[in-house]
């Protein structure tokens, strides 16, 4: 698996990222966590990759995936923090003591994740840039509950981030509070949009998700479907 996956679509006006879409670990890579962990949401956004794919789909625009789990290298972290040593108060043992080698090989990761996005940025020129994010419904360093099923997340160019919220509200099948900026703030955790859409001049969406709105794939159809409406009513008022 490379450090990113493509989901090919006919339209090159919108692109969508996922950066959290697998919890995959590498070959000789050791994080020194169970099973359970790997597959619990410190290791990845749950549902969102399928969800990233399945509004590409109805869409008809391309995906870039993410290919590997947050925990091995963290694609929307700058490089200085993307090797998490803990997470929700979990210790990632594997983390701790990395020599020069091993993290030179997981940064190496995140820089073809990123140069490889960018090139295909500059390639075809898409007029939005969504984030697809997905998170869990109370941390367990945290355990208030979240009751957003969606949120947008955006740093300073709030163009595209503006109309997402107000097409949000206004339709009946979200079913709940919008969150802006909520429960994470886009102005602290934006890094991939922050360096090829708000660099680059473009209009982005972060769209954060509720993981439990995801779990099966009904979850994953609807979510789909508001997200999708979302995307296309912006995308027309920003044209």
């Amino acid at each position: 698996m490379q450090a990113h996956r493509l989901v090919p679509g006919a339209r090159s006006d919108i692109l969508l990222v996922c950066d959290h879409a697998s919890n995959a670990v590498p070959p000789g890579v050791e994080l020194g966590l169970p099973d359970t962990l790997r597959a619990d949401h410190i290791a990845w956004d749950i549902g969102a990759g399928a969800l990233a794919e399945a509004v590409a789909a109805r869409l008809g625009v391309a995906a870039w995936l993410g290919g590997w789990s947050r925990l091995v290298v963290d694609c929307n972290r700058p490089p200085e923090l993307a090797i998490p040593e803990a997470s929700d108060g979990h210790a990632i043992p594997g983390n701790r003591g990395l020599g020069p080698p091993a993290r030179a090989e997981r940064l190496a990761l995140h820089a073809a994740f990123h140069q490889r996005l960018a090139a295909r940025i500059a390639a075809t020129a898409p007029g939005l840039l969504v984030s697809v994010h997905s998170f869990t419904p109370a941390l367990a360093s945290d355990p208030a509950p979240r009751p957003w099923p969606v949120a947008v997340l955006w740093n300073r160019d709030g163009r595209a981030a503006d109309r997402a919220l107000a097409a949000l509200r206004a339709d009946c099948e979200v079913g709940g509070p919008v969150g802006a900026n909520q429960p994470y703030s886009g102005k602290i955790l934006n890094y991939t949009m922050d360096r090829h859409a708000e660099a680059n001049g473009i209009p982005y969406i972060g769209f954060e998700v509720r993981q439990d709105l995801l779990a099966d794939a009904a979850g994953v159809d609807r979510w789909a479907a508001i997200l999708a409406r979302t995307i296309g009513r912006v995308a027309a008022e920003l044209r």
